[in-house]
């Protein structure tokens, strides 16, 4: 399936522009290609980030959807209607979305699984285990560079794994402490379904992942991604998330923490991230 063609050779820009349970949105620039990857934000503050990011009112040209949540998903008719970019999602997860979203707006199915080639881009999804319609991951990936997303991720899968395998920027979900989980102020079940194998995933359970990624497949540039404002923190995931790589391997990594209520990386093709608080 093609959304457009162009060269796929051209340099890929990402830009987080916002990760954690109040909203969710990354931009993947590449020549020919825009694509928002979650719209969890109010539409006026998304379209302002993308016009700072050089993406005006007709330049995007997909919304790729991870799952209903509205923390992913709040602003994607907005803005679909406001731009034209088709809402790129499976089935099940349009469907959830339409129910709750009052006026049309243009989709495409993108199967669990599957591939869509948007611009210079080949965008695949990938099941996760989440409490939602059919939640997924995406790899995208141009003829040099391959990223990884996926949060909202109760536990790792061979899905994951796979993902990983051969990518240069992998966004991870690296949600919770445990500890910190266990002896916050959450309620039992509110703690329960976090926990759970289709909650969200851990510092150590991401620290794991990567670990054996870097030790399989050579070095990485990661961003920590959708850390709890309760149960977490950017230094505690950072340090929880090193410990556990450095005990099973010493590749050399970039690791930095996709922060939550404003734009906070960049990363582009064959440079490190920039972290936008230090410019």
């Amino acid at each position: 399936m093609d959304v457009q063609e162009t060269n796929t050779t051209a340099s890929v820009q990402v830009f987080a522009l916002a990760s954690g349970s109040s909203g969710n949105a990354m931009l993947v620039r590449s020549q020919g290609a825009n694509i928002l990857i979650d719209a969890g934000l109010p539409l006026r503050t998304m379209a302002a980030a993308l016009t700072k990011r050089g993406v005006g009112a007709d330049g995007l040209d997909a919304i790729l959807l991870t799952h209903e949540h509205s923390d992913h998903s709040c602003g994607a008719g907005a803005m679909s209607r406001r731009t034209g970019a088709p809402i790129v999602a499976n089935a099940a997860t349009i469907q959830a979305y339409a129910d709750r979203e009052a006026l049309p707006f243009r989709s495409c199915e993108l199967a669990t699984g599957e591939t869509i080639r948007i611009g210079s881009i080949n965008v695949r999804s990938f099941c996760v285990r989440h409490d939602a319609a059919d939640p997924v991951g995406f790899v995208l990936e141009t003829a040099e560079t391959r990223i990884a997303y996926f949060t909202d991720a109760g536990c790792v899968t061979g899905g994951m794994r796979n993902a990983l395998r051969g990518c240069q920027l992998a966004i991870v979900e690296a949600n919770h402490d445990v500890d910190w989980l266990r002896r916050g102020p959450y309620t039992a079940e509110m703690k329960a379904r976090v926990a759970s194998d289709t909650g969200h995933l851990s510092n150590d359970s991401c620290g794991d992942l990567l670990a054996e990624r870097l030790e399989q497949d050579g070095p990485l540039t990661i961003w920590l991604a959708h850390l709890s404002r309760v149960n977490n923190s950017p230094a505690l995931a950072r340090r929880c998330v090193a410990e556990r790589i450095a005990q099973r391997t010493g590749v050399p990594y970039i690791m930095e923490v996709a922060l939550r209520d404003h734009p906070s990386l960049v990363w582009r093709s064959g440079s490190a991230s920039v972290q936008l608080s230090l410019l």
